[in-house]
């Protein structure tokens, strides 16, 4: 007769790695569309007038700090 008896800790286990995979997979997906994203030139020109605001605005006092 087979033994019926079915271990939860290998059903926990095998859990936990395949999220890890899941969670390694996005991340890479995320970091190749954010490579992608940061060499477009649109998105730089964006970046650069949002730093040059902020930094207008630091200068001038008008920033706000926020505590974190």
């Amino acid at each position: 007769m087979a033994n019926m008896y079915k271990d939860p800790t290998f059903d926990i286990v095998a859990g936990r790695e395949a999220a890890a995979q899941r969670r390694q997979r996005l991340e890479s997906e995320w970091q190749e569309r954010q490579a992608v994203r940061r060499a477009d030139p649109a998105y730089r020109a964006m970046k650069a007038r949002r730093i040059q605001r902020l930094v207008r605005l630091a200068l001038a006092g008008q920033l706000k700090r926020t505590e974190r």
